[in-house]
Order: structure tokens, then C-alpha cells, then sequence
């Protein structure tokens, strides 16, 4: 019976009488239990995609494209929103109806899944469509009905012509918190405000739907500060963060403030983007009124024409370009690299990482976000080695709040006493040439080795490193701003780092495959996490390869740089818990005894408590036909959540991928399978009872076990002829005793209603 198998210990099934008591999972750790987030019935499919986990925990949001639970048919994909109850998940569907939006573009959730965005085309369908992007709202405690879809703005092109329906006129980029300040891209060919008309560039739009009593308003982002706006380069895109500019994918990373007064982007100043040469700047939107160049020298002033304040500053078109990294949560603190010069401290060309603070002038303490300025600019990545450069590769993570940033680097941004301490304990030390991990406190100015990491087969960087196995691959994806690179913070200061690493950092890592490590900035201490639970198959090291005889190693869901709120609090990707005490990854390797599909499984590793190296733990079966995809953990480490085929709940019965919550302290009372509604024959049922698939009753089975065969019973002696014909005899006359009886009480008949007649003449 599908949903019994991977279960163990407390469970008992059997096709009559279902299961007796709640179950609990092979590996799964004592305090946590399953729980089925999904509904049982999908519309005959499966869920495709866990899109967002409220910070809470006790919310999901995902996608199906079965229409189920009400929701409406005749989308590719459906939106689903399940929320914890006492007594299981409930699901509603959180998908406008097709009479408001048959096309749906973009989607966003606030971190509470309270509020849901949908930005698309309104029109009767798809095909006819209207070219206007039309941004709705729902509170997701309403019911989805037409009538709890709350309409908050139109973006309307204002050229015209036939074939405009093909192109895509509008994208969502990001956005502030609880929607009031929407980022929107559109390509010039359909400008939505006048003053973008003749443009054939992407324009970066901030569309103010009215929150606090202010007025909607839809008005372009990259403008300079004349008395009359006028775009900085018409001839060049303008990039919510570094979008567009960045090598590989830019970073979106808290690019519009909470507060919506902050909007980073970056626009070429010269010539044509399509032009090498061409270079970008960044820069900064206040209040929707002035724009700061941020990636220039403070001294002297930003001066354009003659004219003071006004951007994009002289110069800025001979500055190397420069790259936005992230920004703290209320744009106090912009993170970016460049060639250029910038400070006085920088004496070569070559990369480097700079932090600007942007507040209120000294002589205007309390200031509104329009008279902010850029208050001061650090060289985060120096030398202390005169002329030399710190030859920085990029940034792999921001902290939330602004106060760290880890970065590789080819040089040594650290002082001479700090390597000596680190060669007197035997510890590694950063190398000249080799891709090193840093990390750099904004509070101390003090910057910490990591690591170095891998670029290929036993090389770090330039540099020859046995750590990086002659099977490893690259680690530049963490630094490159790669879709694939697994890295994350953790807590609002960026304490904890966790990523996915070729390199052997610790001496117990000695495969050929990635390995999860944790970094804490507060003690300096580095981990692995994803070795075998108690040190099983030689602590993960044994390593599995692939059809095509890939090493498969461990990762973590691939943190998001940015962009909107779900990816800027990693709603969907979390891997670790904000106190860094609890990390979920992936892996196909064995790391557990239960782990025995070959595929990859969930695992949890956890703080020990007493400073060891932490507990390893399976959190999914370890024996599905199909790899778990997705895991994901809640900021308070109670709930991890991944997709698994395999029912792990007895109810689950029916093959299809379905979200799991394993909880701490979780679990439902158990339920039998429900039946589903039947058709013809079917409803007929079996003609005789089948022979039970398991023993009936309360028998246990072990971890990896069979059911235990049914104690055989002693057979019962037979009875003899001259028994059985006495007691034939007995019963005889037993029977016409009562008949006899039965007839002087109520007549000939038998029947109390005739006895009772004759007796009333």
C-alpha cells in the first residue's frame, strides 16, 4: 500500500483497517514529525514549486497546475497558500479570477504570505489580452473571490500601433515593504510616461500606489536633477541594482529600501551600452525627486556642467565602472566593486570593494530622505602591502543589515600579526593568487580569513591547491552571482555564512565532491555540515557518482541576490536557521544508514551544544524512487519543508509530488486513506476480500525491516462423531422446549397481535 513504506517503528497498515498509530520516519529525528502540507486531492496533479515559506513558519505558498480547492481552471500554473491548523494543513487557492487577470506576468508575497501581488494583462483571455500591466493586491485571509482582489494601478503605454501585444512591455523588478513603492522595467518602444517617449532603452519605473495618503504616481527612476527631469543617457538601459551590467547576474540585494525612499540602479554615462568602453555608475533615487551618484570620489563635489549636485558627475564617463554588491535593509550602507580609485587609500587599479553610508549632513541631523547625502566611502578591500592590489574576484553575500560582506579576493586585505597567529595554530592562511574567502565587519573595519576556495582541478585560483580534488569543479558560482551558487546568510548582521564548497577546508572533508560548510564571524570558527550521521560511511566521504560519472556531493537551495520580497528574504530557499544553530541540505551520498535509494535526500544538521562538530540527521525517508527537490527551513529552525513523490503520511496514497513539513514537536492524529469518489464497476467493490498486503493488528517494524509473521496459534483437538451427535441431540430438544413454550403464551399462530384479538371477544 503506497504511504506505509518509509515508515517505521509505531506504524501498523493494513488494506481493511488502515493505520492504527501515528508513524515516525526512518532517520527522522526523535522531536520531529511528519506533517502533509499539501492537499490529499490535487486535481490529479502534483505541486511543482514550493514558492514561499512565511517567516512564521506556519504558512506555504506554492504552485500546481492542477485546479483544485476551489480555484479556476485554465491556467498553465496555479498559486496555493496552506496554512497550519489544529488538526492538519488547509488550503486555499490565492489565484486571481480569470476576468481580472487571464495572464499573469509576476508574483510576489510579503514575508508574512499575508498580502500577495500579481502584476499582468487584464482582458476576457490571454489571447486578447490588453497591452496595460495591471498590478493587484489580495489579503490572503479573504476569501479569493473577484471581490477581495483589490485593484491598485494601471501601466498603460502611451505609443501606440498593431503588433504591441507580442512585445513584453513590463516586468517586475522589486519592490518595497507591503507594495507601497513597486519597481516596473519597460522597453522604450512602449514608454508608459511621457517623458520616455523616443527612447529605445529599457527604463527602470517606480510606481507609488498611494500608501500614508500620498498620491498613486508612476514616474522613471534614472533622471538627473535639471528643474525639468531629463533622463541620464537615453541611449543606455537603467538597471534596478546591477541587473543588467553585472558579467554573469547582477545583484538586486535590498536595491529599493524598506521604506521605499531608496532606490539603487546603475546606467551608462557615455556613448551606447553596446560599446565596451562605454562605462556604468551607480547611482541612487531619493524620495522619487533627486538622484546621488554614489561610485565617485566624496572630494571634490559632484559638479556637472558647472552646475553643483547635478549627475552624472565630470568624470564619471573616464571612471573604470562600477558594480552594485547590495545594500542594507534601510540604505544606509551600499556595498560595490570598481577599478577606479575612489579613496585616498587606494593606490593601484585594480578591484576592489566599497562601502558608501548614506545619511542626513552633520549640519542637518533628523533630514528628510531628499537631503540625504553620501555621508562617507570605505575602501573595504586594502592592501596593507603599499601598491598593492587586493585583485578582488566578487562578492558572495551582504548582510541584511548592512554591517558585513563576505568577498573573494586574490590578495591579502589582512595584517601580518593575524597570518602569524593563524601559521602558530596551524591554521590555514590566505595566499597571494589563490581565490580567497574574506570577511569584512563594518563595525570593527577588521577583515577575517575563511578559506580558498576552488577554480578548477587543483587549483585555487592561480595558485596550485591540493585542497581542491583533481575531480573538483569551480566554486566560482559563489562569487560570480551565478543562479548555482549556493551561499547564504544568517541572523540580521550576517554572523553566520553557509555555502557549498569543492574545497576541503577541514581536515575531515577528504572527497572529491562539494561539502555545506558554516562560518560564525563571531567566533571565527569554520564547519562542516554535511558529513555522515555518527561518523557513518567514513563521515560522508565515500562520495557518489552519477550516470555520467559526475561526483554528486551536498548543497544547499541557491540563496536569490535581490529582487522581490521572497527572494530578498529567501521565502523560498532558506537553508539556515536565523541563530545559524540548525542548516538543511541536500545530498545523494549515504550520510545515513537509512539512506538507501541512491538519490538525493534531505538531511538536517544541528548544534550538539557542547562545540563539537554538530549532528547530522536524514529528513526525508531515504528510500523514494525519486530524488527530494527543494528543502527549506523556517527562520526559527521548527520546520523543514521539501518535495518528496513518496507518501510519508499513511493518507498519502497517490504518487504525486506533495510538500512535507518535518516539525519539531509536529504530527497529526492519523487518518485512514480517504476513498475517492468512484465510477461503474468500481463502486461495486471486490467480489471476495483480498488477502491483507500486512499482518492486521499493532505489529512494529523495525528500521529496515519486514512485518514480523503472525505468532502461529496451536492447533485446536478435533471432535469425535459421538460428540458431535450428542451434542446435536441436546440442541433438539432444547429448541422444541421453547417452542412449546412460546405456543401457550401466544396462541396457535405464534403471533402476540391474534391472541390478543380473541382474548377482547
Amino acid at each position: 500500500m503506497r504511504g506505509t513504506f518509509g515508515l517505521a517503528g509505531t506504524v501498523a497498515c493494513t488494506w481493511l483497517i488502515g493505520c492504527l498509530v501515528a508513524a515516525a520516519a526512518f532517520g527522522l529525528p526523535a522531536e520531529r514529525r511528519y506533517e502533509m502540507v499539501s492537499p490529499i486531492f490535487k486535481g490529479g496533479f502534483g505541486v511543482t514549486k514550493i514558492e514561499a515559506v512565511s517567516l512564521n513558519g506556519e504558512a506555504v505558498a506554492f504552485f500546481s497546475p492542477g485546479a483544485f480547492a476551489g480555484a479556476p481552471s485554465g491556467f498553465d500554473a496555479l498559486d496555493y497558500l496552506s496554512r497550519r491548523q489544529v488538526t492538519g494543513w488547509s488550503t486555499v487557492p490565492v489565484m486571481p479570477p480569470a476576468p481580472l487577470l487571464p495572464e499573469r506576468l509576476h508574483n510576489d508575497v510579503t514575508p508574512s504570505l499575508d498580502m500577495v501581488l500579481k502584476l499582468g494583462k487584464p482582458g476576457p483571455n490571454e489571447e486578447n489580452a490588453l497591452p496595460a500591466a495591471n498590478l493587484l493586491l489580495h489579503p490572503t485571509e479573504t476569501p479569493d473571490t473577484i471581490d477581495n482582489w483589490e485593484f491598485v494601478g494601471s501601466v498603460m503605454p502611451i505609443a501606440e500601433g498593431q503588433g504591441f501585444k507580442e512585445k513584453v512591455l513590463t516586468q517586475y523588478e522589486s519592490t518595497s515593504a507591503s507594495f507601497c513603492n513597486v519597481l516596473l522595467g519597460s522597453t522604450g518602444v512602449e514608454p508608459l510616461v511621457a517623458e520616455a517617449v523616443g527612447v529605445s532603452s529599457l527604463e527602470l519605473y517606480e510606481f507609488d500606489r498611494g500608501c500614508d495618503g500620498r498620491p498613486k504616481s508612476l514616474a522613471l527612476v534614472g533622471l538627473n536633477n535639471e528643474g525639468k527631469a531629463k533622463l541620464l543617457n537615453r541611449e543606455c538601459d537603467s538597471s534596478i541594482g546591477d541587473q543588467i551590467y553585472a558579467p554573469v547576474n547582477g545583484s538586486v540585494f535590498n536595491a529599493v529600501s524598506t521604506d521605499g525612499g531608496e532606490v539603487f540602479f546603475t546606467v551608462c554615462v557615455s556613448g551606447n551600452e553596446s560599446v565596451p568602453s562605454s562605462p556604468h555608475q551607480l547611482f541612487v533615487r531619493l524620495g522619487g525627486s533627486k538622484t546621488l551618484e554614489i561610485s565617485r570620489p566624496r572630494e571634490p563635489g559632484c559638479v556637472a556642467n558647472s552646475a553643483s549636485g547635478e549627475v552624472p558627475c565630470d568624470g564619471a564617463a573616464s571612471r573604470p565602472s562600477a558594480d552594485f554588491a547590495g545594500a542594507s535593509e534601510d540604505g544606509s550602507k551600499v556595498y560595490f566593486t570598481t577599478n577606479a580609485p575612489l579613496a585616498e587609500s587606494d593606490k593601484d587599479a585594480g578591484n576592489d570593494v566599497y562601502m558608501a553610508s548614506i545619511g542626513c549632513p552633520v549640519d542637518k541631523p533628523g533630514c528628510g530622505v531628499v537631503e540625504r547625502e553620501v555621508t562617507s566611502l570605505t575602501q573595504v578591500s586594502r592592501d596593507p602591502s603599499a601598491g598593492q592590489a587586493t585583485e578582488v574576484q566578487g562578492v558572495v553575500r551582504v548582510a541584511p543589515d548592512g554591517s558585513r560582506v563576505y568577498y573573494v579576493a586574490r590578495g591579502i586585505p589582512i595584517e601580518q600579526n593575524s597570518i602569524d597567529v593563524f601559521e602558530s595554530e596551524n591554521r590555514p592562511v590566505p595566499r597571494v593568487g589563490a581565490d580567497n574567502l574574506y570577511e569584512y565587519d563594518s563595525s570593527s573595519g577588521t577583515t577575517a580569513f575563511i578559506g580558498d576556495l576552488c577554480s578548477g582541478t587543483e587549483l585555487s585560483g592561480t595558485v596550485e591547491d591540493v585542497g581542491c580534488p583533481s575531480t573538483a569543479g569551480t566554486d566560482e558560482p559563489l562569487w560570480t552571482g551565478s543562479v548555482e551558487g549556493n551561499a547564504q546568510t544568517a541572523a540580521t548582521d550576517g554572523r553566520f555564512l553557509v555555502f557549498a564548497t569543492y574545497a576541503q577546508l577541514r581536515k575531515s572533508d577528504t572527497n572529491a565532491v562539494k561539502d555545506v560548510y558554516r562560518f560564525d564571524a563571531d567566533t571565527g570558527l569554520l564547519l562542516r555540515v554535511s558529513g555522515g550521521e555518527g561518523g557513518y560511511d567514513s563521515d560522508g566521504n565515500h562520495g557518489v557518482f552519477g550516470e555520467n560519472g559526475e561526483a554528486l556531493g551536498a548543497s544547499i537551495t541557491p540563496g536569490h541576490h535581490g529582487g522581490g520580497l521572497l527572494e530578498q528574504y529567501e521565502l523560498d530557499s532558506r537553508a539556515i536557521s536565523e541563530d545559524g544553530s540548525r542548516v538543511v541540505f541536500m545530498s545523494a551520498a549515504p550520510l545515513s544508514p537509512q539512506a538507501s535509494n541512491g538519490l538525493e535526500n534531505a538531511y538536517e544538521w544541528h548544534e550538539d551544544g557542547v562545540g563539537g562538530e554538530g549532528n547530522v540527521s536524514l529528513i526525508s525517508s531515504g528510500g523514494s524512487v525519486e530524488p527530494v527537490t527543494e528543502v527549506v527551513i523556517s527562520p526559527d529552525g521548527t520546520n523543514v519543508y521539501f518535495n518528496t513523490t513518496e507518501g510519508l503520511v499513511p493518507q498519502d496514497v497517490d504518487g504525486a509530488l506533495d510538500i512535507y513539513d518535518a516539525r519539531l514537536g509536529g504530527g497529526f492524529p492519523q487518518q485512514q486513506a480517504e476513498r475517492r469518489p468512484c465510477e461503474g464497476d468500481a463502486c461495486q467493490g471486490p467480489l471476495t476480500n483480498p488477502t491483507p498486503l500486512l499482518v492486521p493488528g499493532s505489529v512494529a517494524q523495525s528500521p529496515g525491516g519486514n512485518f514480523a509473521a503472525p505468532t502461529k496459534q496451536p492447533a485446536k483437538p478435533k471432535k469425535t462423531k459421538a460428540k458431535k451427535k450428542t451434542k446435536r441431540k441436546k440442541k433438539t430438544k432444547a429448541k422444541r422446549a421453547r417452542g412449546k413454550k412460546a405456543r401457550k403464551a401466544t396462541g396457535r399462530f405464534g403471533r402476540v397481535e391474534k391472541t390478543v384479538v380473541r382474548s377482547g371477544r
